[in-house]
């Protein structure tokens, strides 16, 4: 790796979300939007990204580079961007990372999930949960019988499958 692109390259040891291979992948995407400058447009990719349906079958990934465009508005380098992504998902070791994660799953910013946005979480990673199934991972895997989980019950859950 040259010695400029070393630098526009994430620290792999903060992308605990991310292979090298899957941040190489990302590379190759986020290079078609390099048109020689410093920083990429990241109102560009989000316009991009849109036009192509990507906010209607990846809402969760549209929500996270829609944020990271309107921190940035002058855009970013690759090292930033990645970075940002990975920040976005939060460390799951930890309240605050949680709280984190919980915040980039409600793209609606409701201040809780409910079965329709666990469904299409689901179907953003390529799996078809039966509604069923969901309700019962709602109800009692985050017991929460209103349906929608709230961030204490998402942190909570989800802390208590780490620590096991």
């Amino acid at each position: 790796m040259a010695k400029n692109a070393a630098k526009n390259w994430p620290d792999m040891s903060k992308m605990k979300n991310f292979t090298e291979e899957e941040v190489t992948a990302a590379k190759e995407g986020f290079d078609i939007f390099d048109h020689g400058k410093p920083n990429i447009s990241l109102e560009e990719m989000v316009e991009f990204l849109e036009n192509a349906g990507i906010h209607e079958k990846y809402p969760t990934v549209f929500s996270i580079i829609s944020k990271i465009a309107g921190t940035n508005p002058k855009g970013a380098n690759f090292k930033v961007f990645m970075e940002a992504f990975q920040a976005a998902l939060g460390n799951t070791n930890t309240k605050t990372g949680l709280q984190k994660l919980f915040e980039t799953l409600d793209i609606d910013e409701n201040q809780y999930l409910d079965g329709e946005r666990f469904t299409l979480l689901a179907k953003e990673v390529g799996e078809n949960i039966p509604k069923d199934d969901i309700d019962y991972l709602i109800e009692e895997g985050y017991n929460c019988p209103n349906g929608k989980v709230d961030s204490d019950a998402f942190i909570k859950s989800v802390l208590k499958i780490t620590s096991k």
